[in-house]
């Protein structure tokens, strides 16, 4: 190679390594003179990026759902030494023993009851007799010993106690009320999907509870326990507890 290509090869080198420069530089991420950083987008997260896990609930039992406008012409009494409470649930439906407290000698928790002992105890369920014991609908009474906790406390406290529980997972309260809660979870024992509707009831010109009913199922009975928890609290009397002699 002559004198004059051996420099016009080195001065087009030299000219290739400048354009080089110039792309690579423009090709970098802009900056201000302010200092503060562009984003970046980015192509392969350096951390995990936390994915809510869905809940996988067991199948529900294949009983026929609960259906709204039932009837309730059963008429029932639930009393103590502070009230007095006359209520009413659907005919057909079997009364179980709940025995929160402890079960009465003989008998069992989810034991049908006899009729002569529903008006003389102090907590009954209520379902249709050909139901199984766990993973349908029903219906609960209890009286309560309580003198001086107003109505809207007593709905606090059952909150905490099941959002508290061993037993419970995914807690969500659908609705609230001062005399009522709606909410819904899983029960860690059956892996169920559960609603519960709570309310209370105080005797008329007092504010403390003395009365408590609650309707639970699946999520296809939601209509139907909605109307029961309504009509349950329209048909319901309550009075102070009749002076002894």
């Amino acid at each position: 190679m002559s004198r004059r290509g051996l420099v016009a090869a080195l001065l087009c080198g030299l000219i290739g390594l400048g354009l080089g420069a110039v792309v690579a530089y423009a090709a970098q991420p802009a900056t201000t003179d302010g200092g503060t950083p562009q984003p970046m987008a980015a192509v392969s997260p350096s951390l995990p990026i936390d994915v809510p896990t869905p809940v996988h609930y067991r199948r529900d039992i294949p009983y026929p759902p609960l259906q709204p406008g039932l009837p309730l012409p059963v008429e029932h009494t639930i009393s103590n030494d502070l009230a007095q409470w006359t209520y009413h649930v659907p005919e057909g439906w079997q009364a179980y023993w709940v025995c929160s407290v402890g079960c009465p000698p003989g008998h069992v928790l989810d034991q049908p009851m006899g009729e002569k002992a529903v008006d003389k105890a102090d907590e009954i369920r209520f379902r249709p007799a050909d139901e199984p014991t766990v993973g349908g609908y029903s219906l609960r009474v209890r009286i309560l010993e309580n003198t001086f906790v107003d109505v809207h406390q007593t709905v606090a406290t059952k909150i905490v106690g099941f959002r508290d529980s061993s037993e419970v997972a995914g807690f969500h309260i659908i609705d609230r009320t001062q005399r009522s809660v709606y909410f819904d979870y899983r029960d860690k024992t059956s892996d169920y999907h559960r609603f519960n509707f709570f309310q209370w009831f105080a005797v008329p010109g007092q504010t403390n509870a003395t009365l408590e009913m609650s309707v639970s199922g699946r999520k296809v009975d939601v209509p139907g326990l909605k109307a029961l928890f309504d009509r349950f609290a329209d048909n319901v009397v309550g009075s102070p507890a009749p002076a002894t002699k």
